[in-house]
């Protein structure tokens, strides 16, 4: 992952910034994921797994991403990845812009996969981690209902891929207009966390060529 710090000389902008840039050209750069929304017993069925992979129909056939996939078997199921940063000023709240760039196949037509399965991104100052309740497991972090924002995770859209078609098909979501604002934790950490939610029954399979954060300083004016 590249970082970078750029300080800035307005005192009234909300600076300095860190930059975080994964590319996953190299490995998974300290991304891990999990799961939820599902009742106990089902891990087996939905087959979450988070790797480095080939991009598919890529120009360039060495191009790798993050390659992340899971089986709702119920109603809806949420998968994650999550990233520790730290360093950060336990006195000072933050907020965080992503642009992400991945490979979706799922079709966009009304009703379809892709129109039905949704990203999220956003940040924590606590781990996200799923939590078991009666015999369900849900996650600890306000994400939002499904298809919704919620304060520690926004919506970006959809993974739709624009075709009415199953085809690979390169996609950018982000959140520049809106950013999500988090609180270090004691150790001055938070976790970056990017999210799938669907209510498609099936295999949710994506390909993530970049995840690029951007982390400043909230000011008051």
């Amino acid at each position: 992952m590249a970082i970078m710090v750029i300080a800035c000389k307005k005192a009234a902008d909300p600076l300095p910034i860190r930059f975080f840039d994964s590319t996953f050209q190299d490995g998974l750069d300290d991304w891990t994921g999990d799961f939820a929304l599902y009742k106990t017993g089902q891990e087996t069925a939905v087959a979450f797994s988070i790797t480095q992979d080939k991009i598919p129909a890529r120009t360039d056939s060495s191009a790798m991403g993050l390659r992340v996939e899971g089986t709702n078997t119920g109603e809806s199921l949420f998968w994650f990845i999550k990233r520790k940063i730290t360093g950060l000023d336990t006195s000072l709240t933050y907020k965080v812009a992503y642009r992400i760039n991945l490979s979706t196949s799922y079709p966009d037509t009304v009703g379809a996969s892709g129109q039905i399965t949704y990203i999220k991104a956003g940040a924590s100052g606590e781990e996200p981690k799923k939590v078991l309740e009666s015999n369900f497991y849900n996650v600890n972090i306000k994400k939002g209902d499904i298809g919704k924002s919620g304060t520690q995770m926004l919506l970006l859209g959809d993974v739709g891929n624009g075709l009415d078609s199953i085809a690979y098909r390169s996609i950018v979501r982000d959140n520049a207009n809106l950013a999500v604002e988090v609180k270090p934790n004691a150790a001055g950490e938070i976790w970056l966390c990017v999210g799938t939610e669907t209510k498609y029954k099936g295999k949710i399979l994506l390909f993530f060529d970049r995840i690029y954060a951007a982390v400043s300083e909230k000011r008051e004016y």
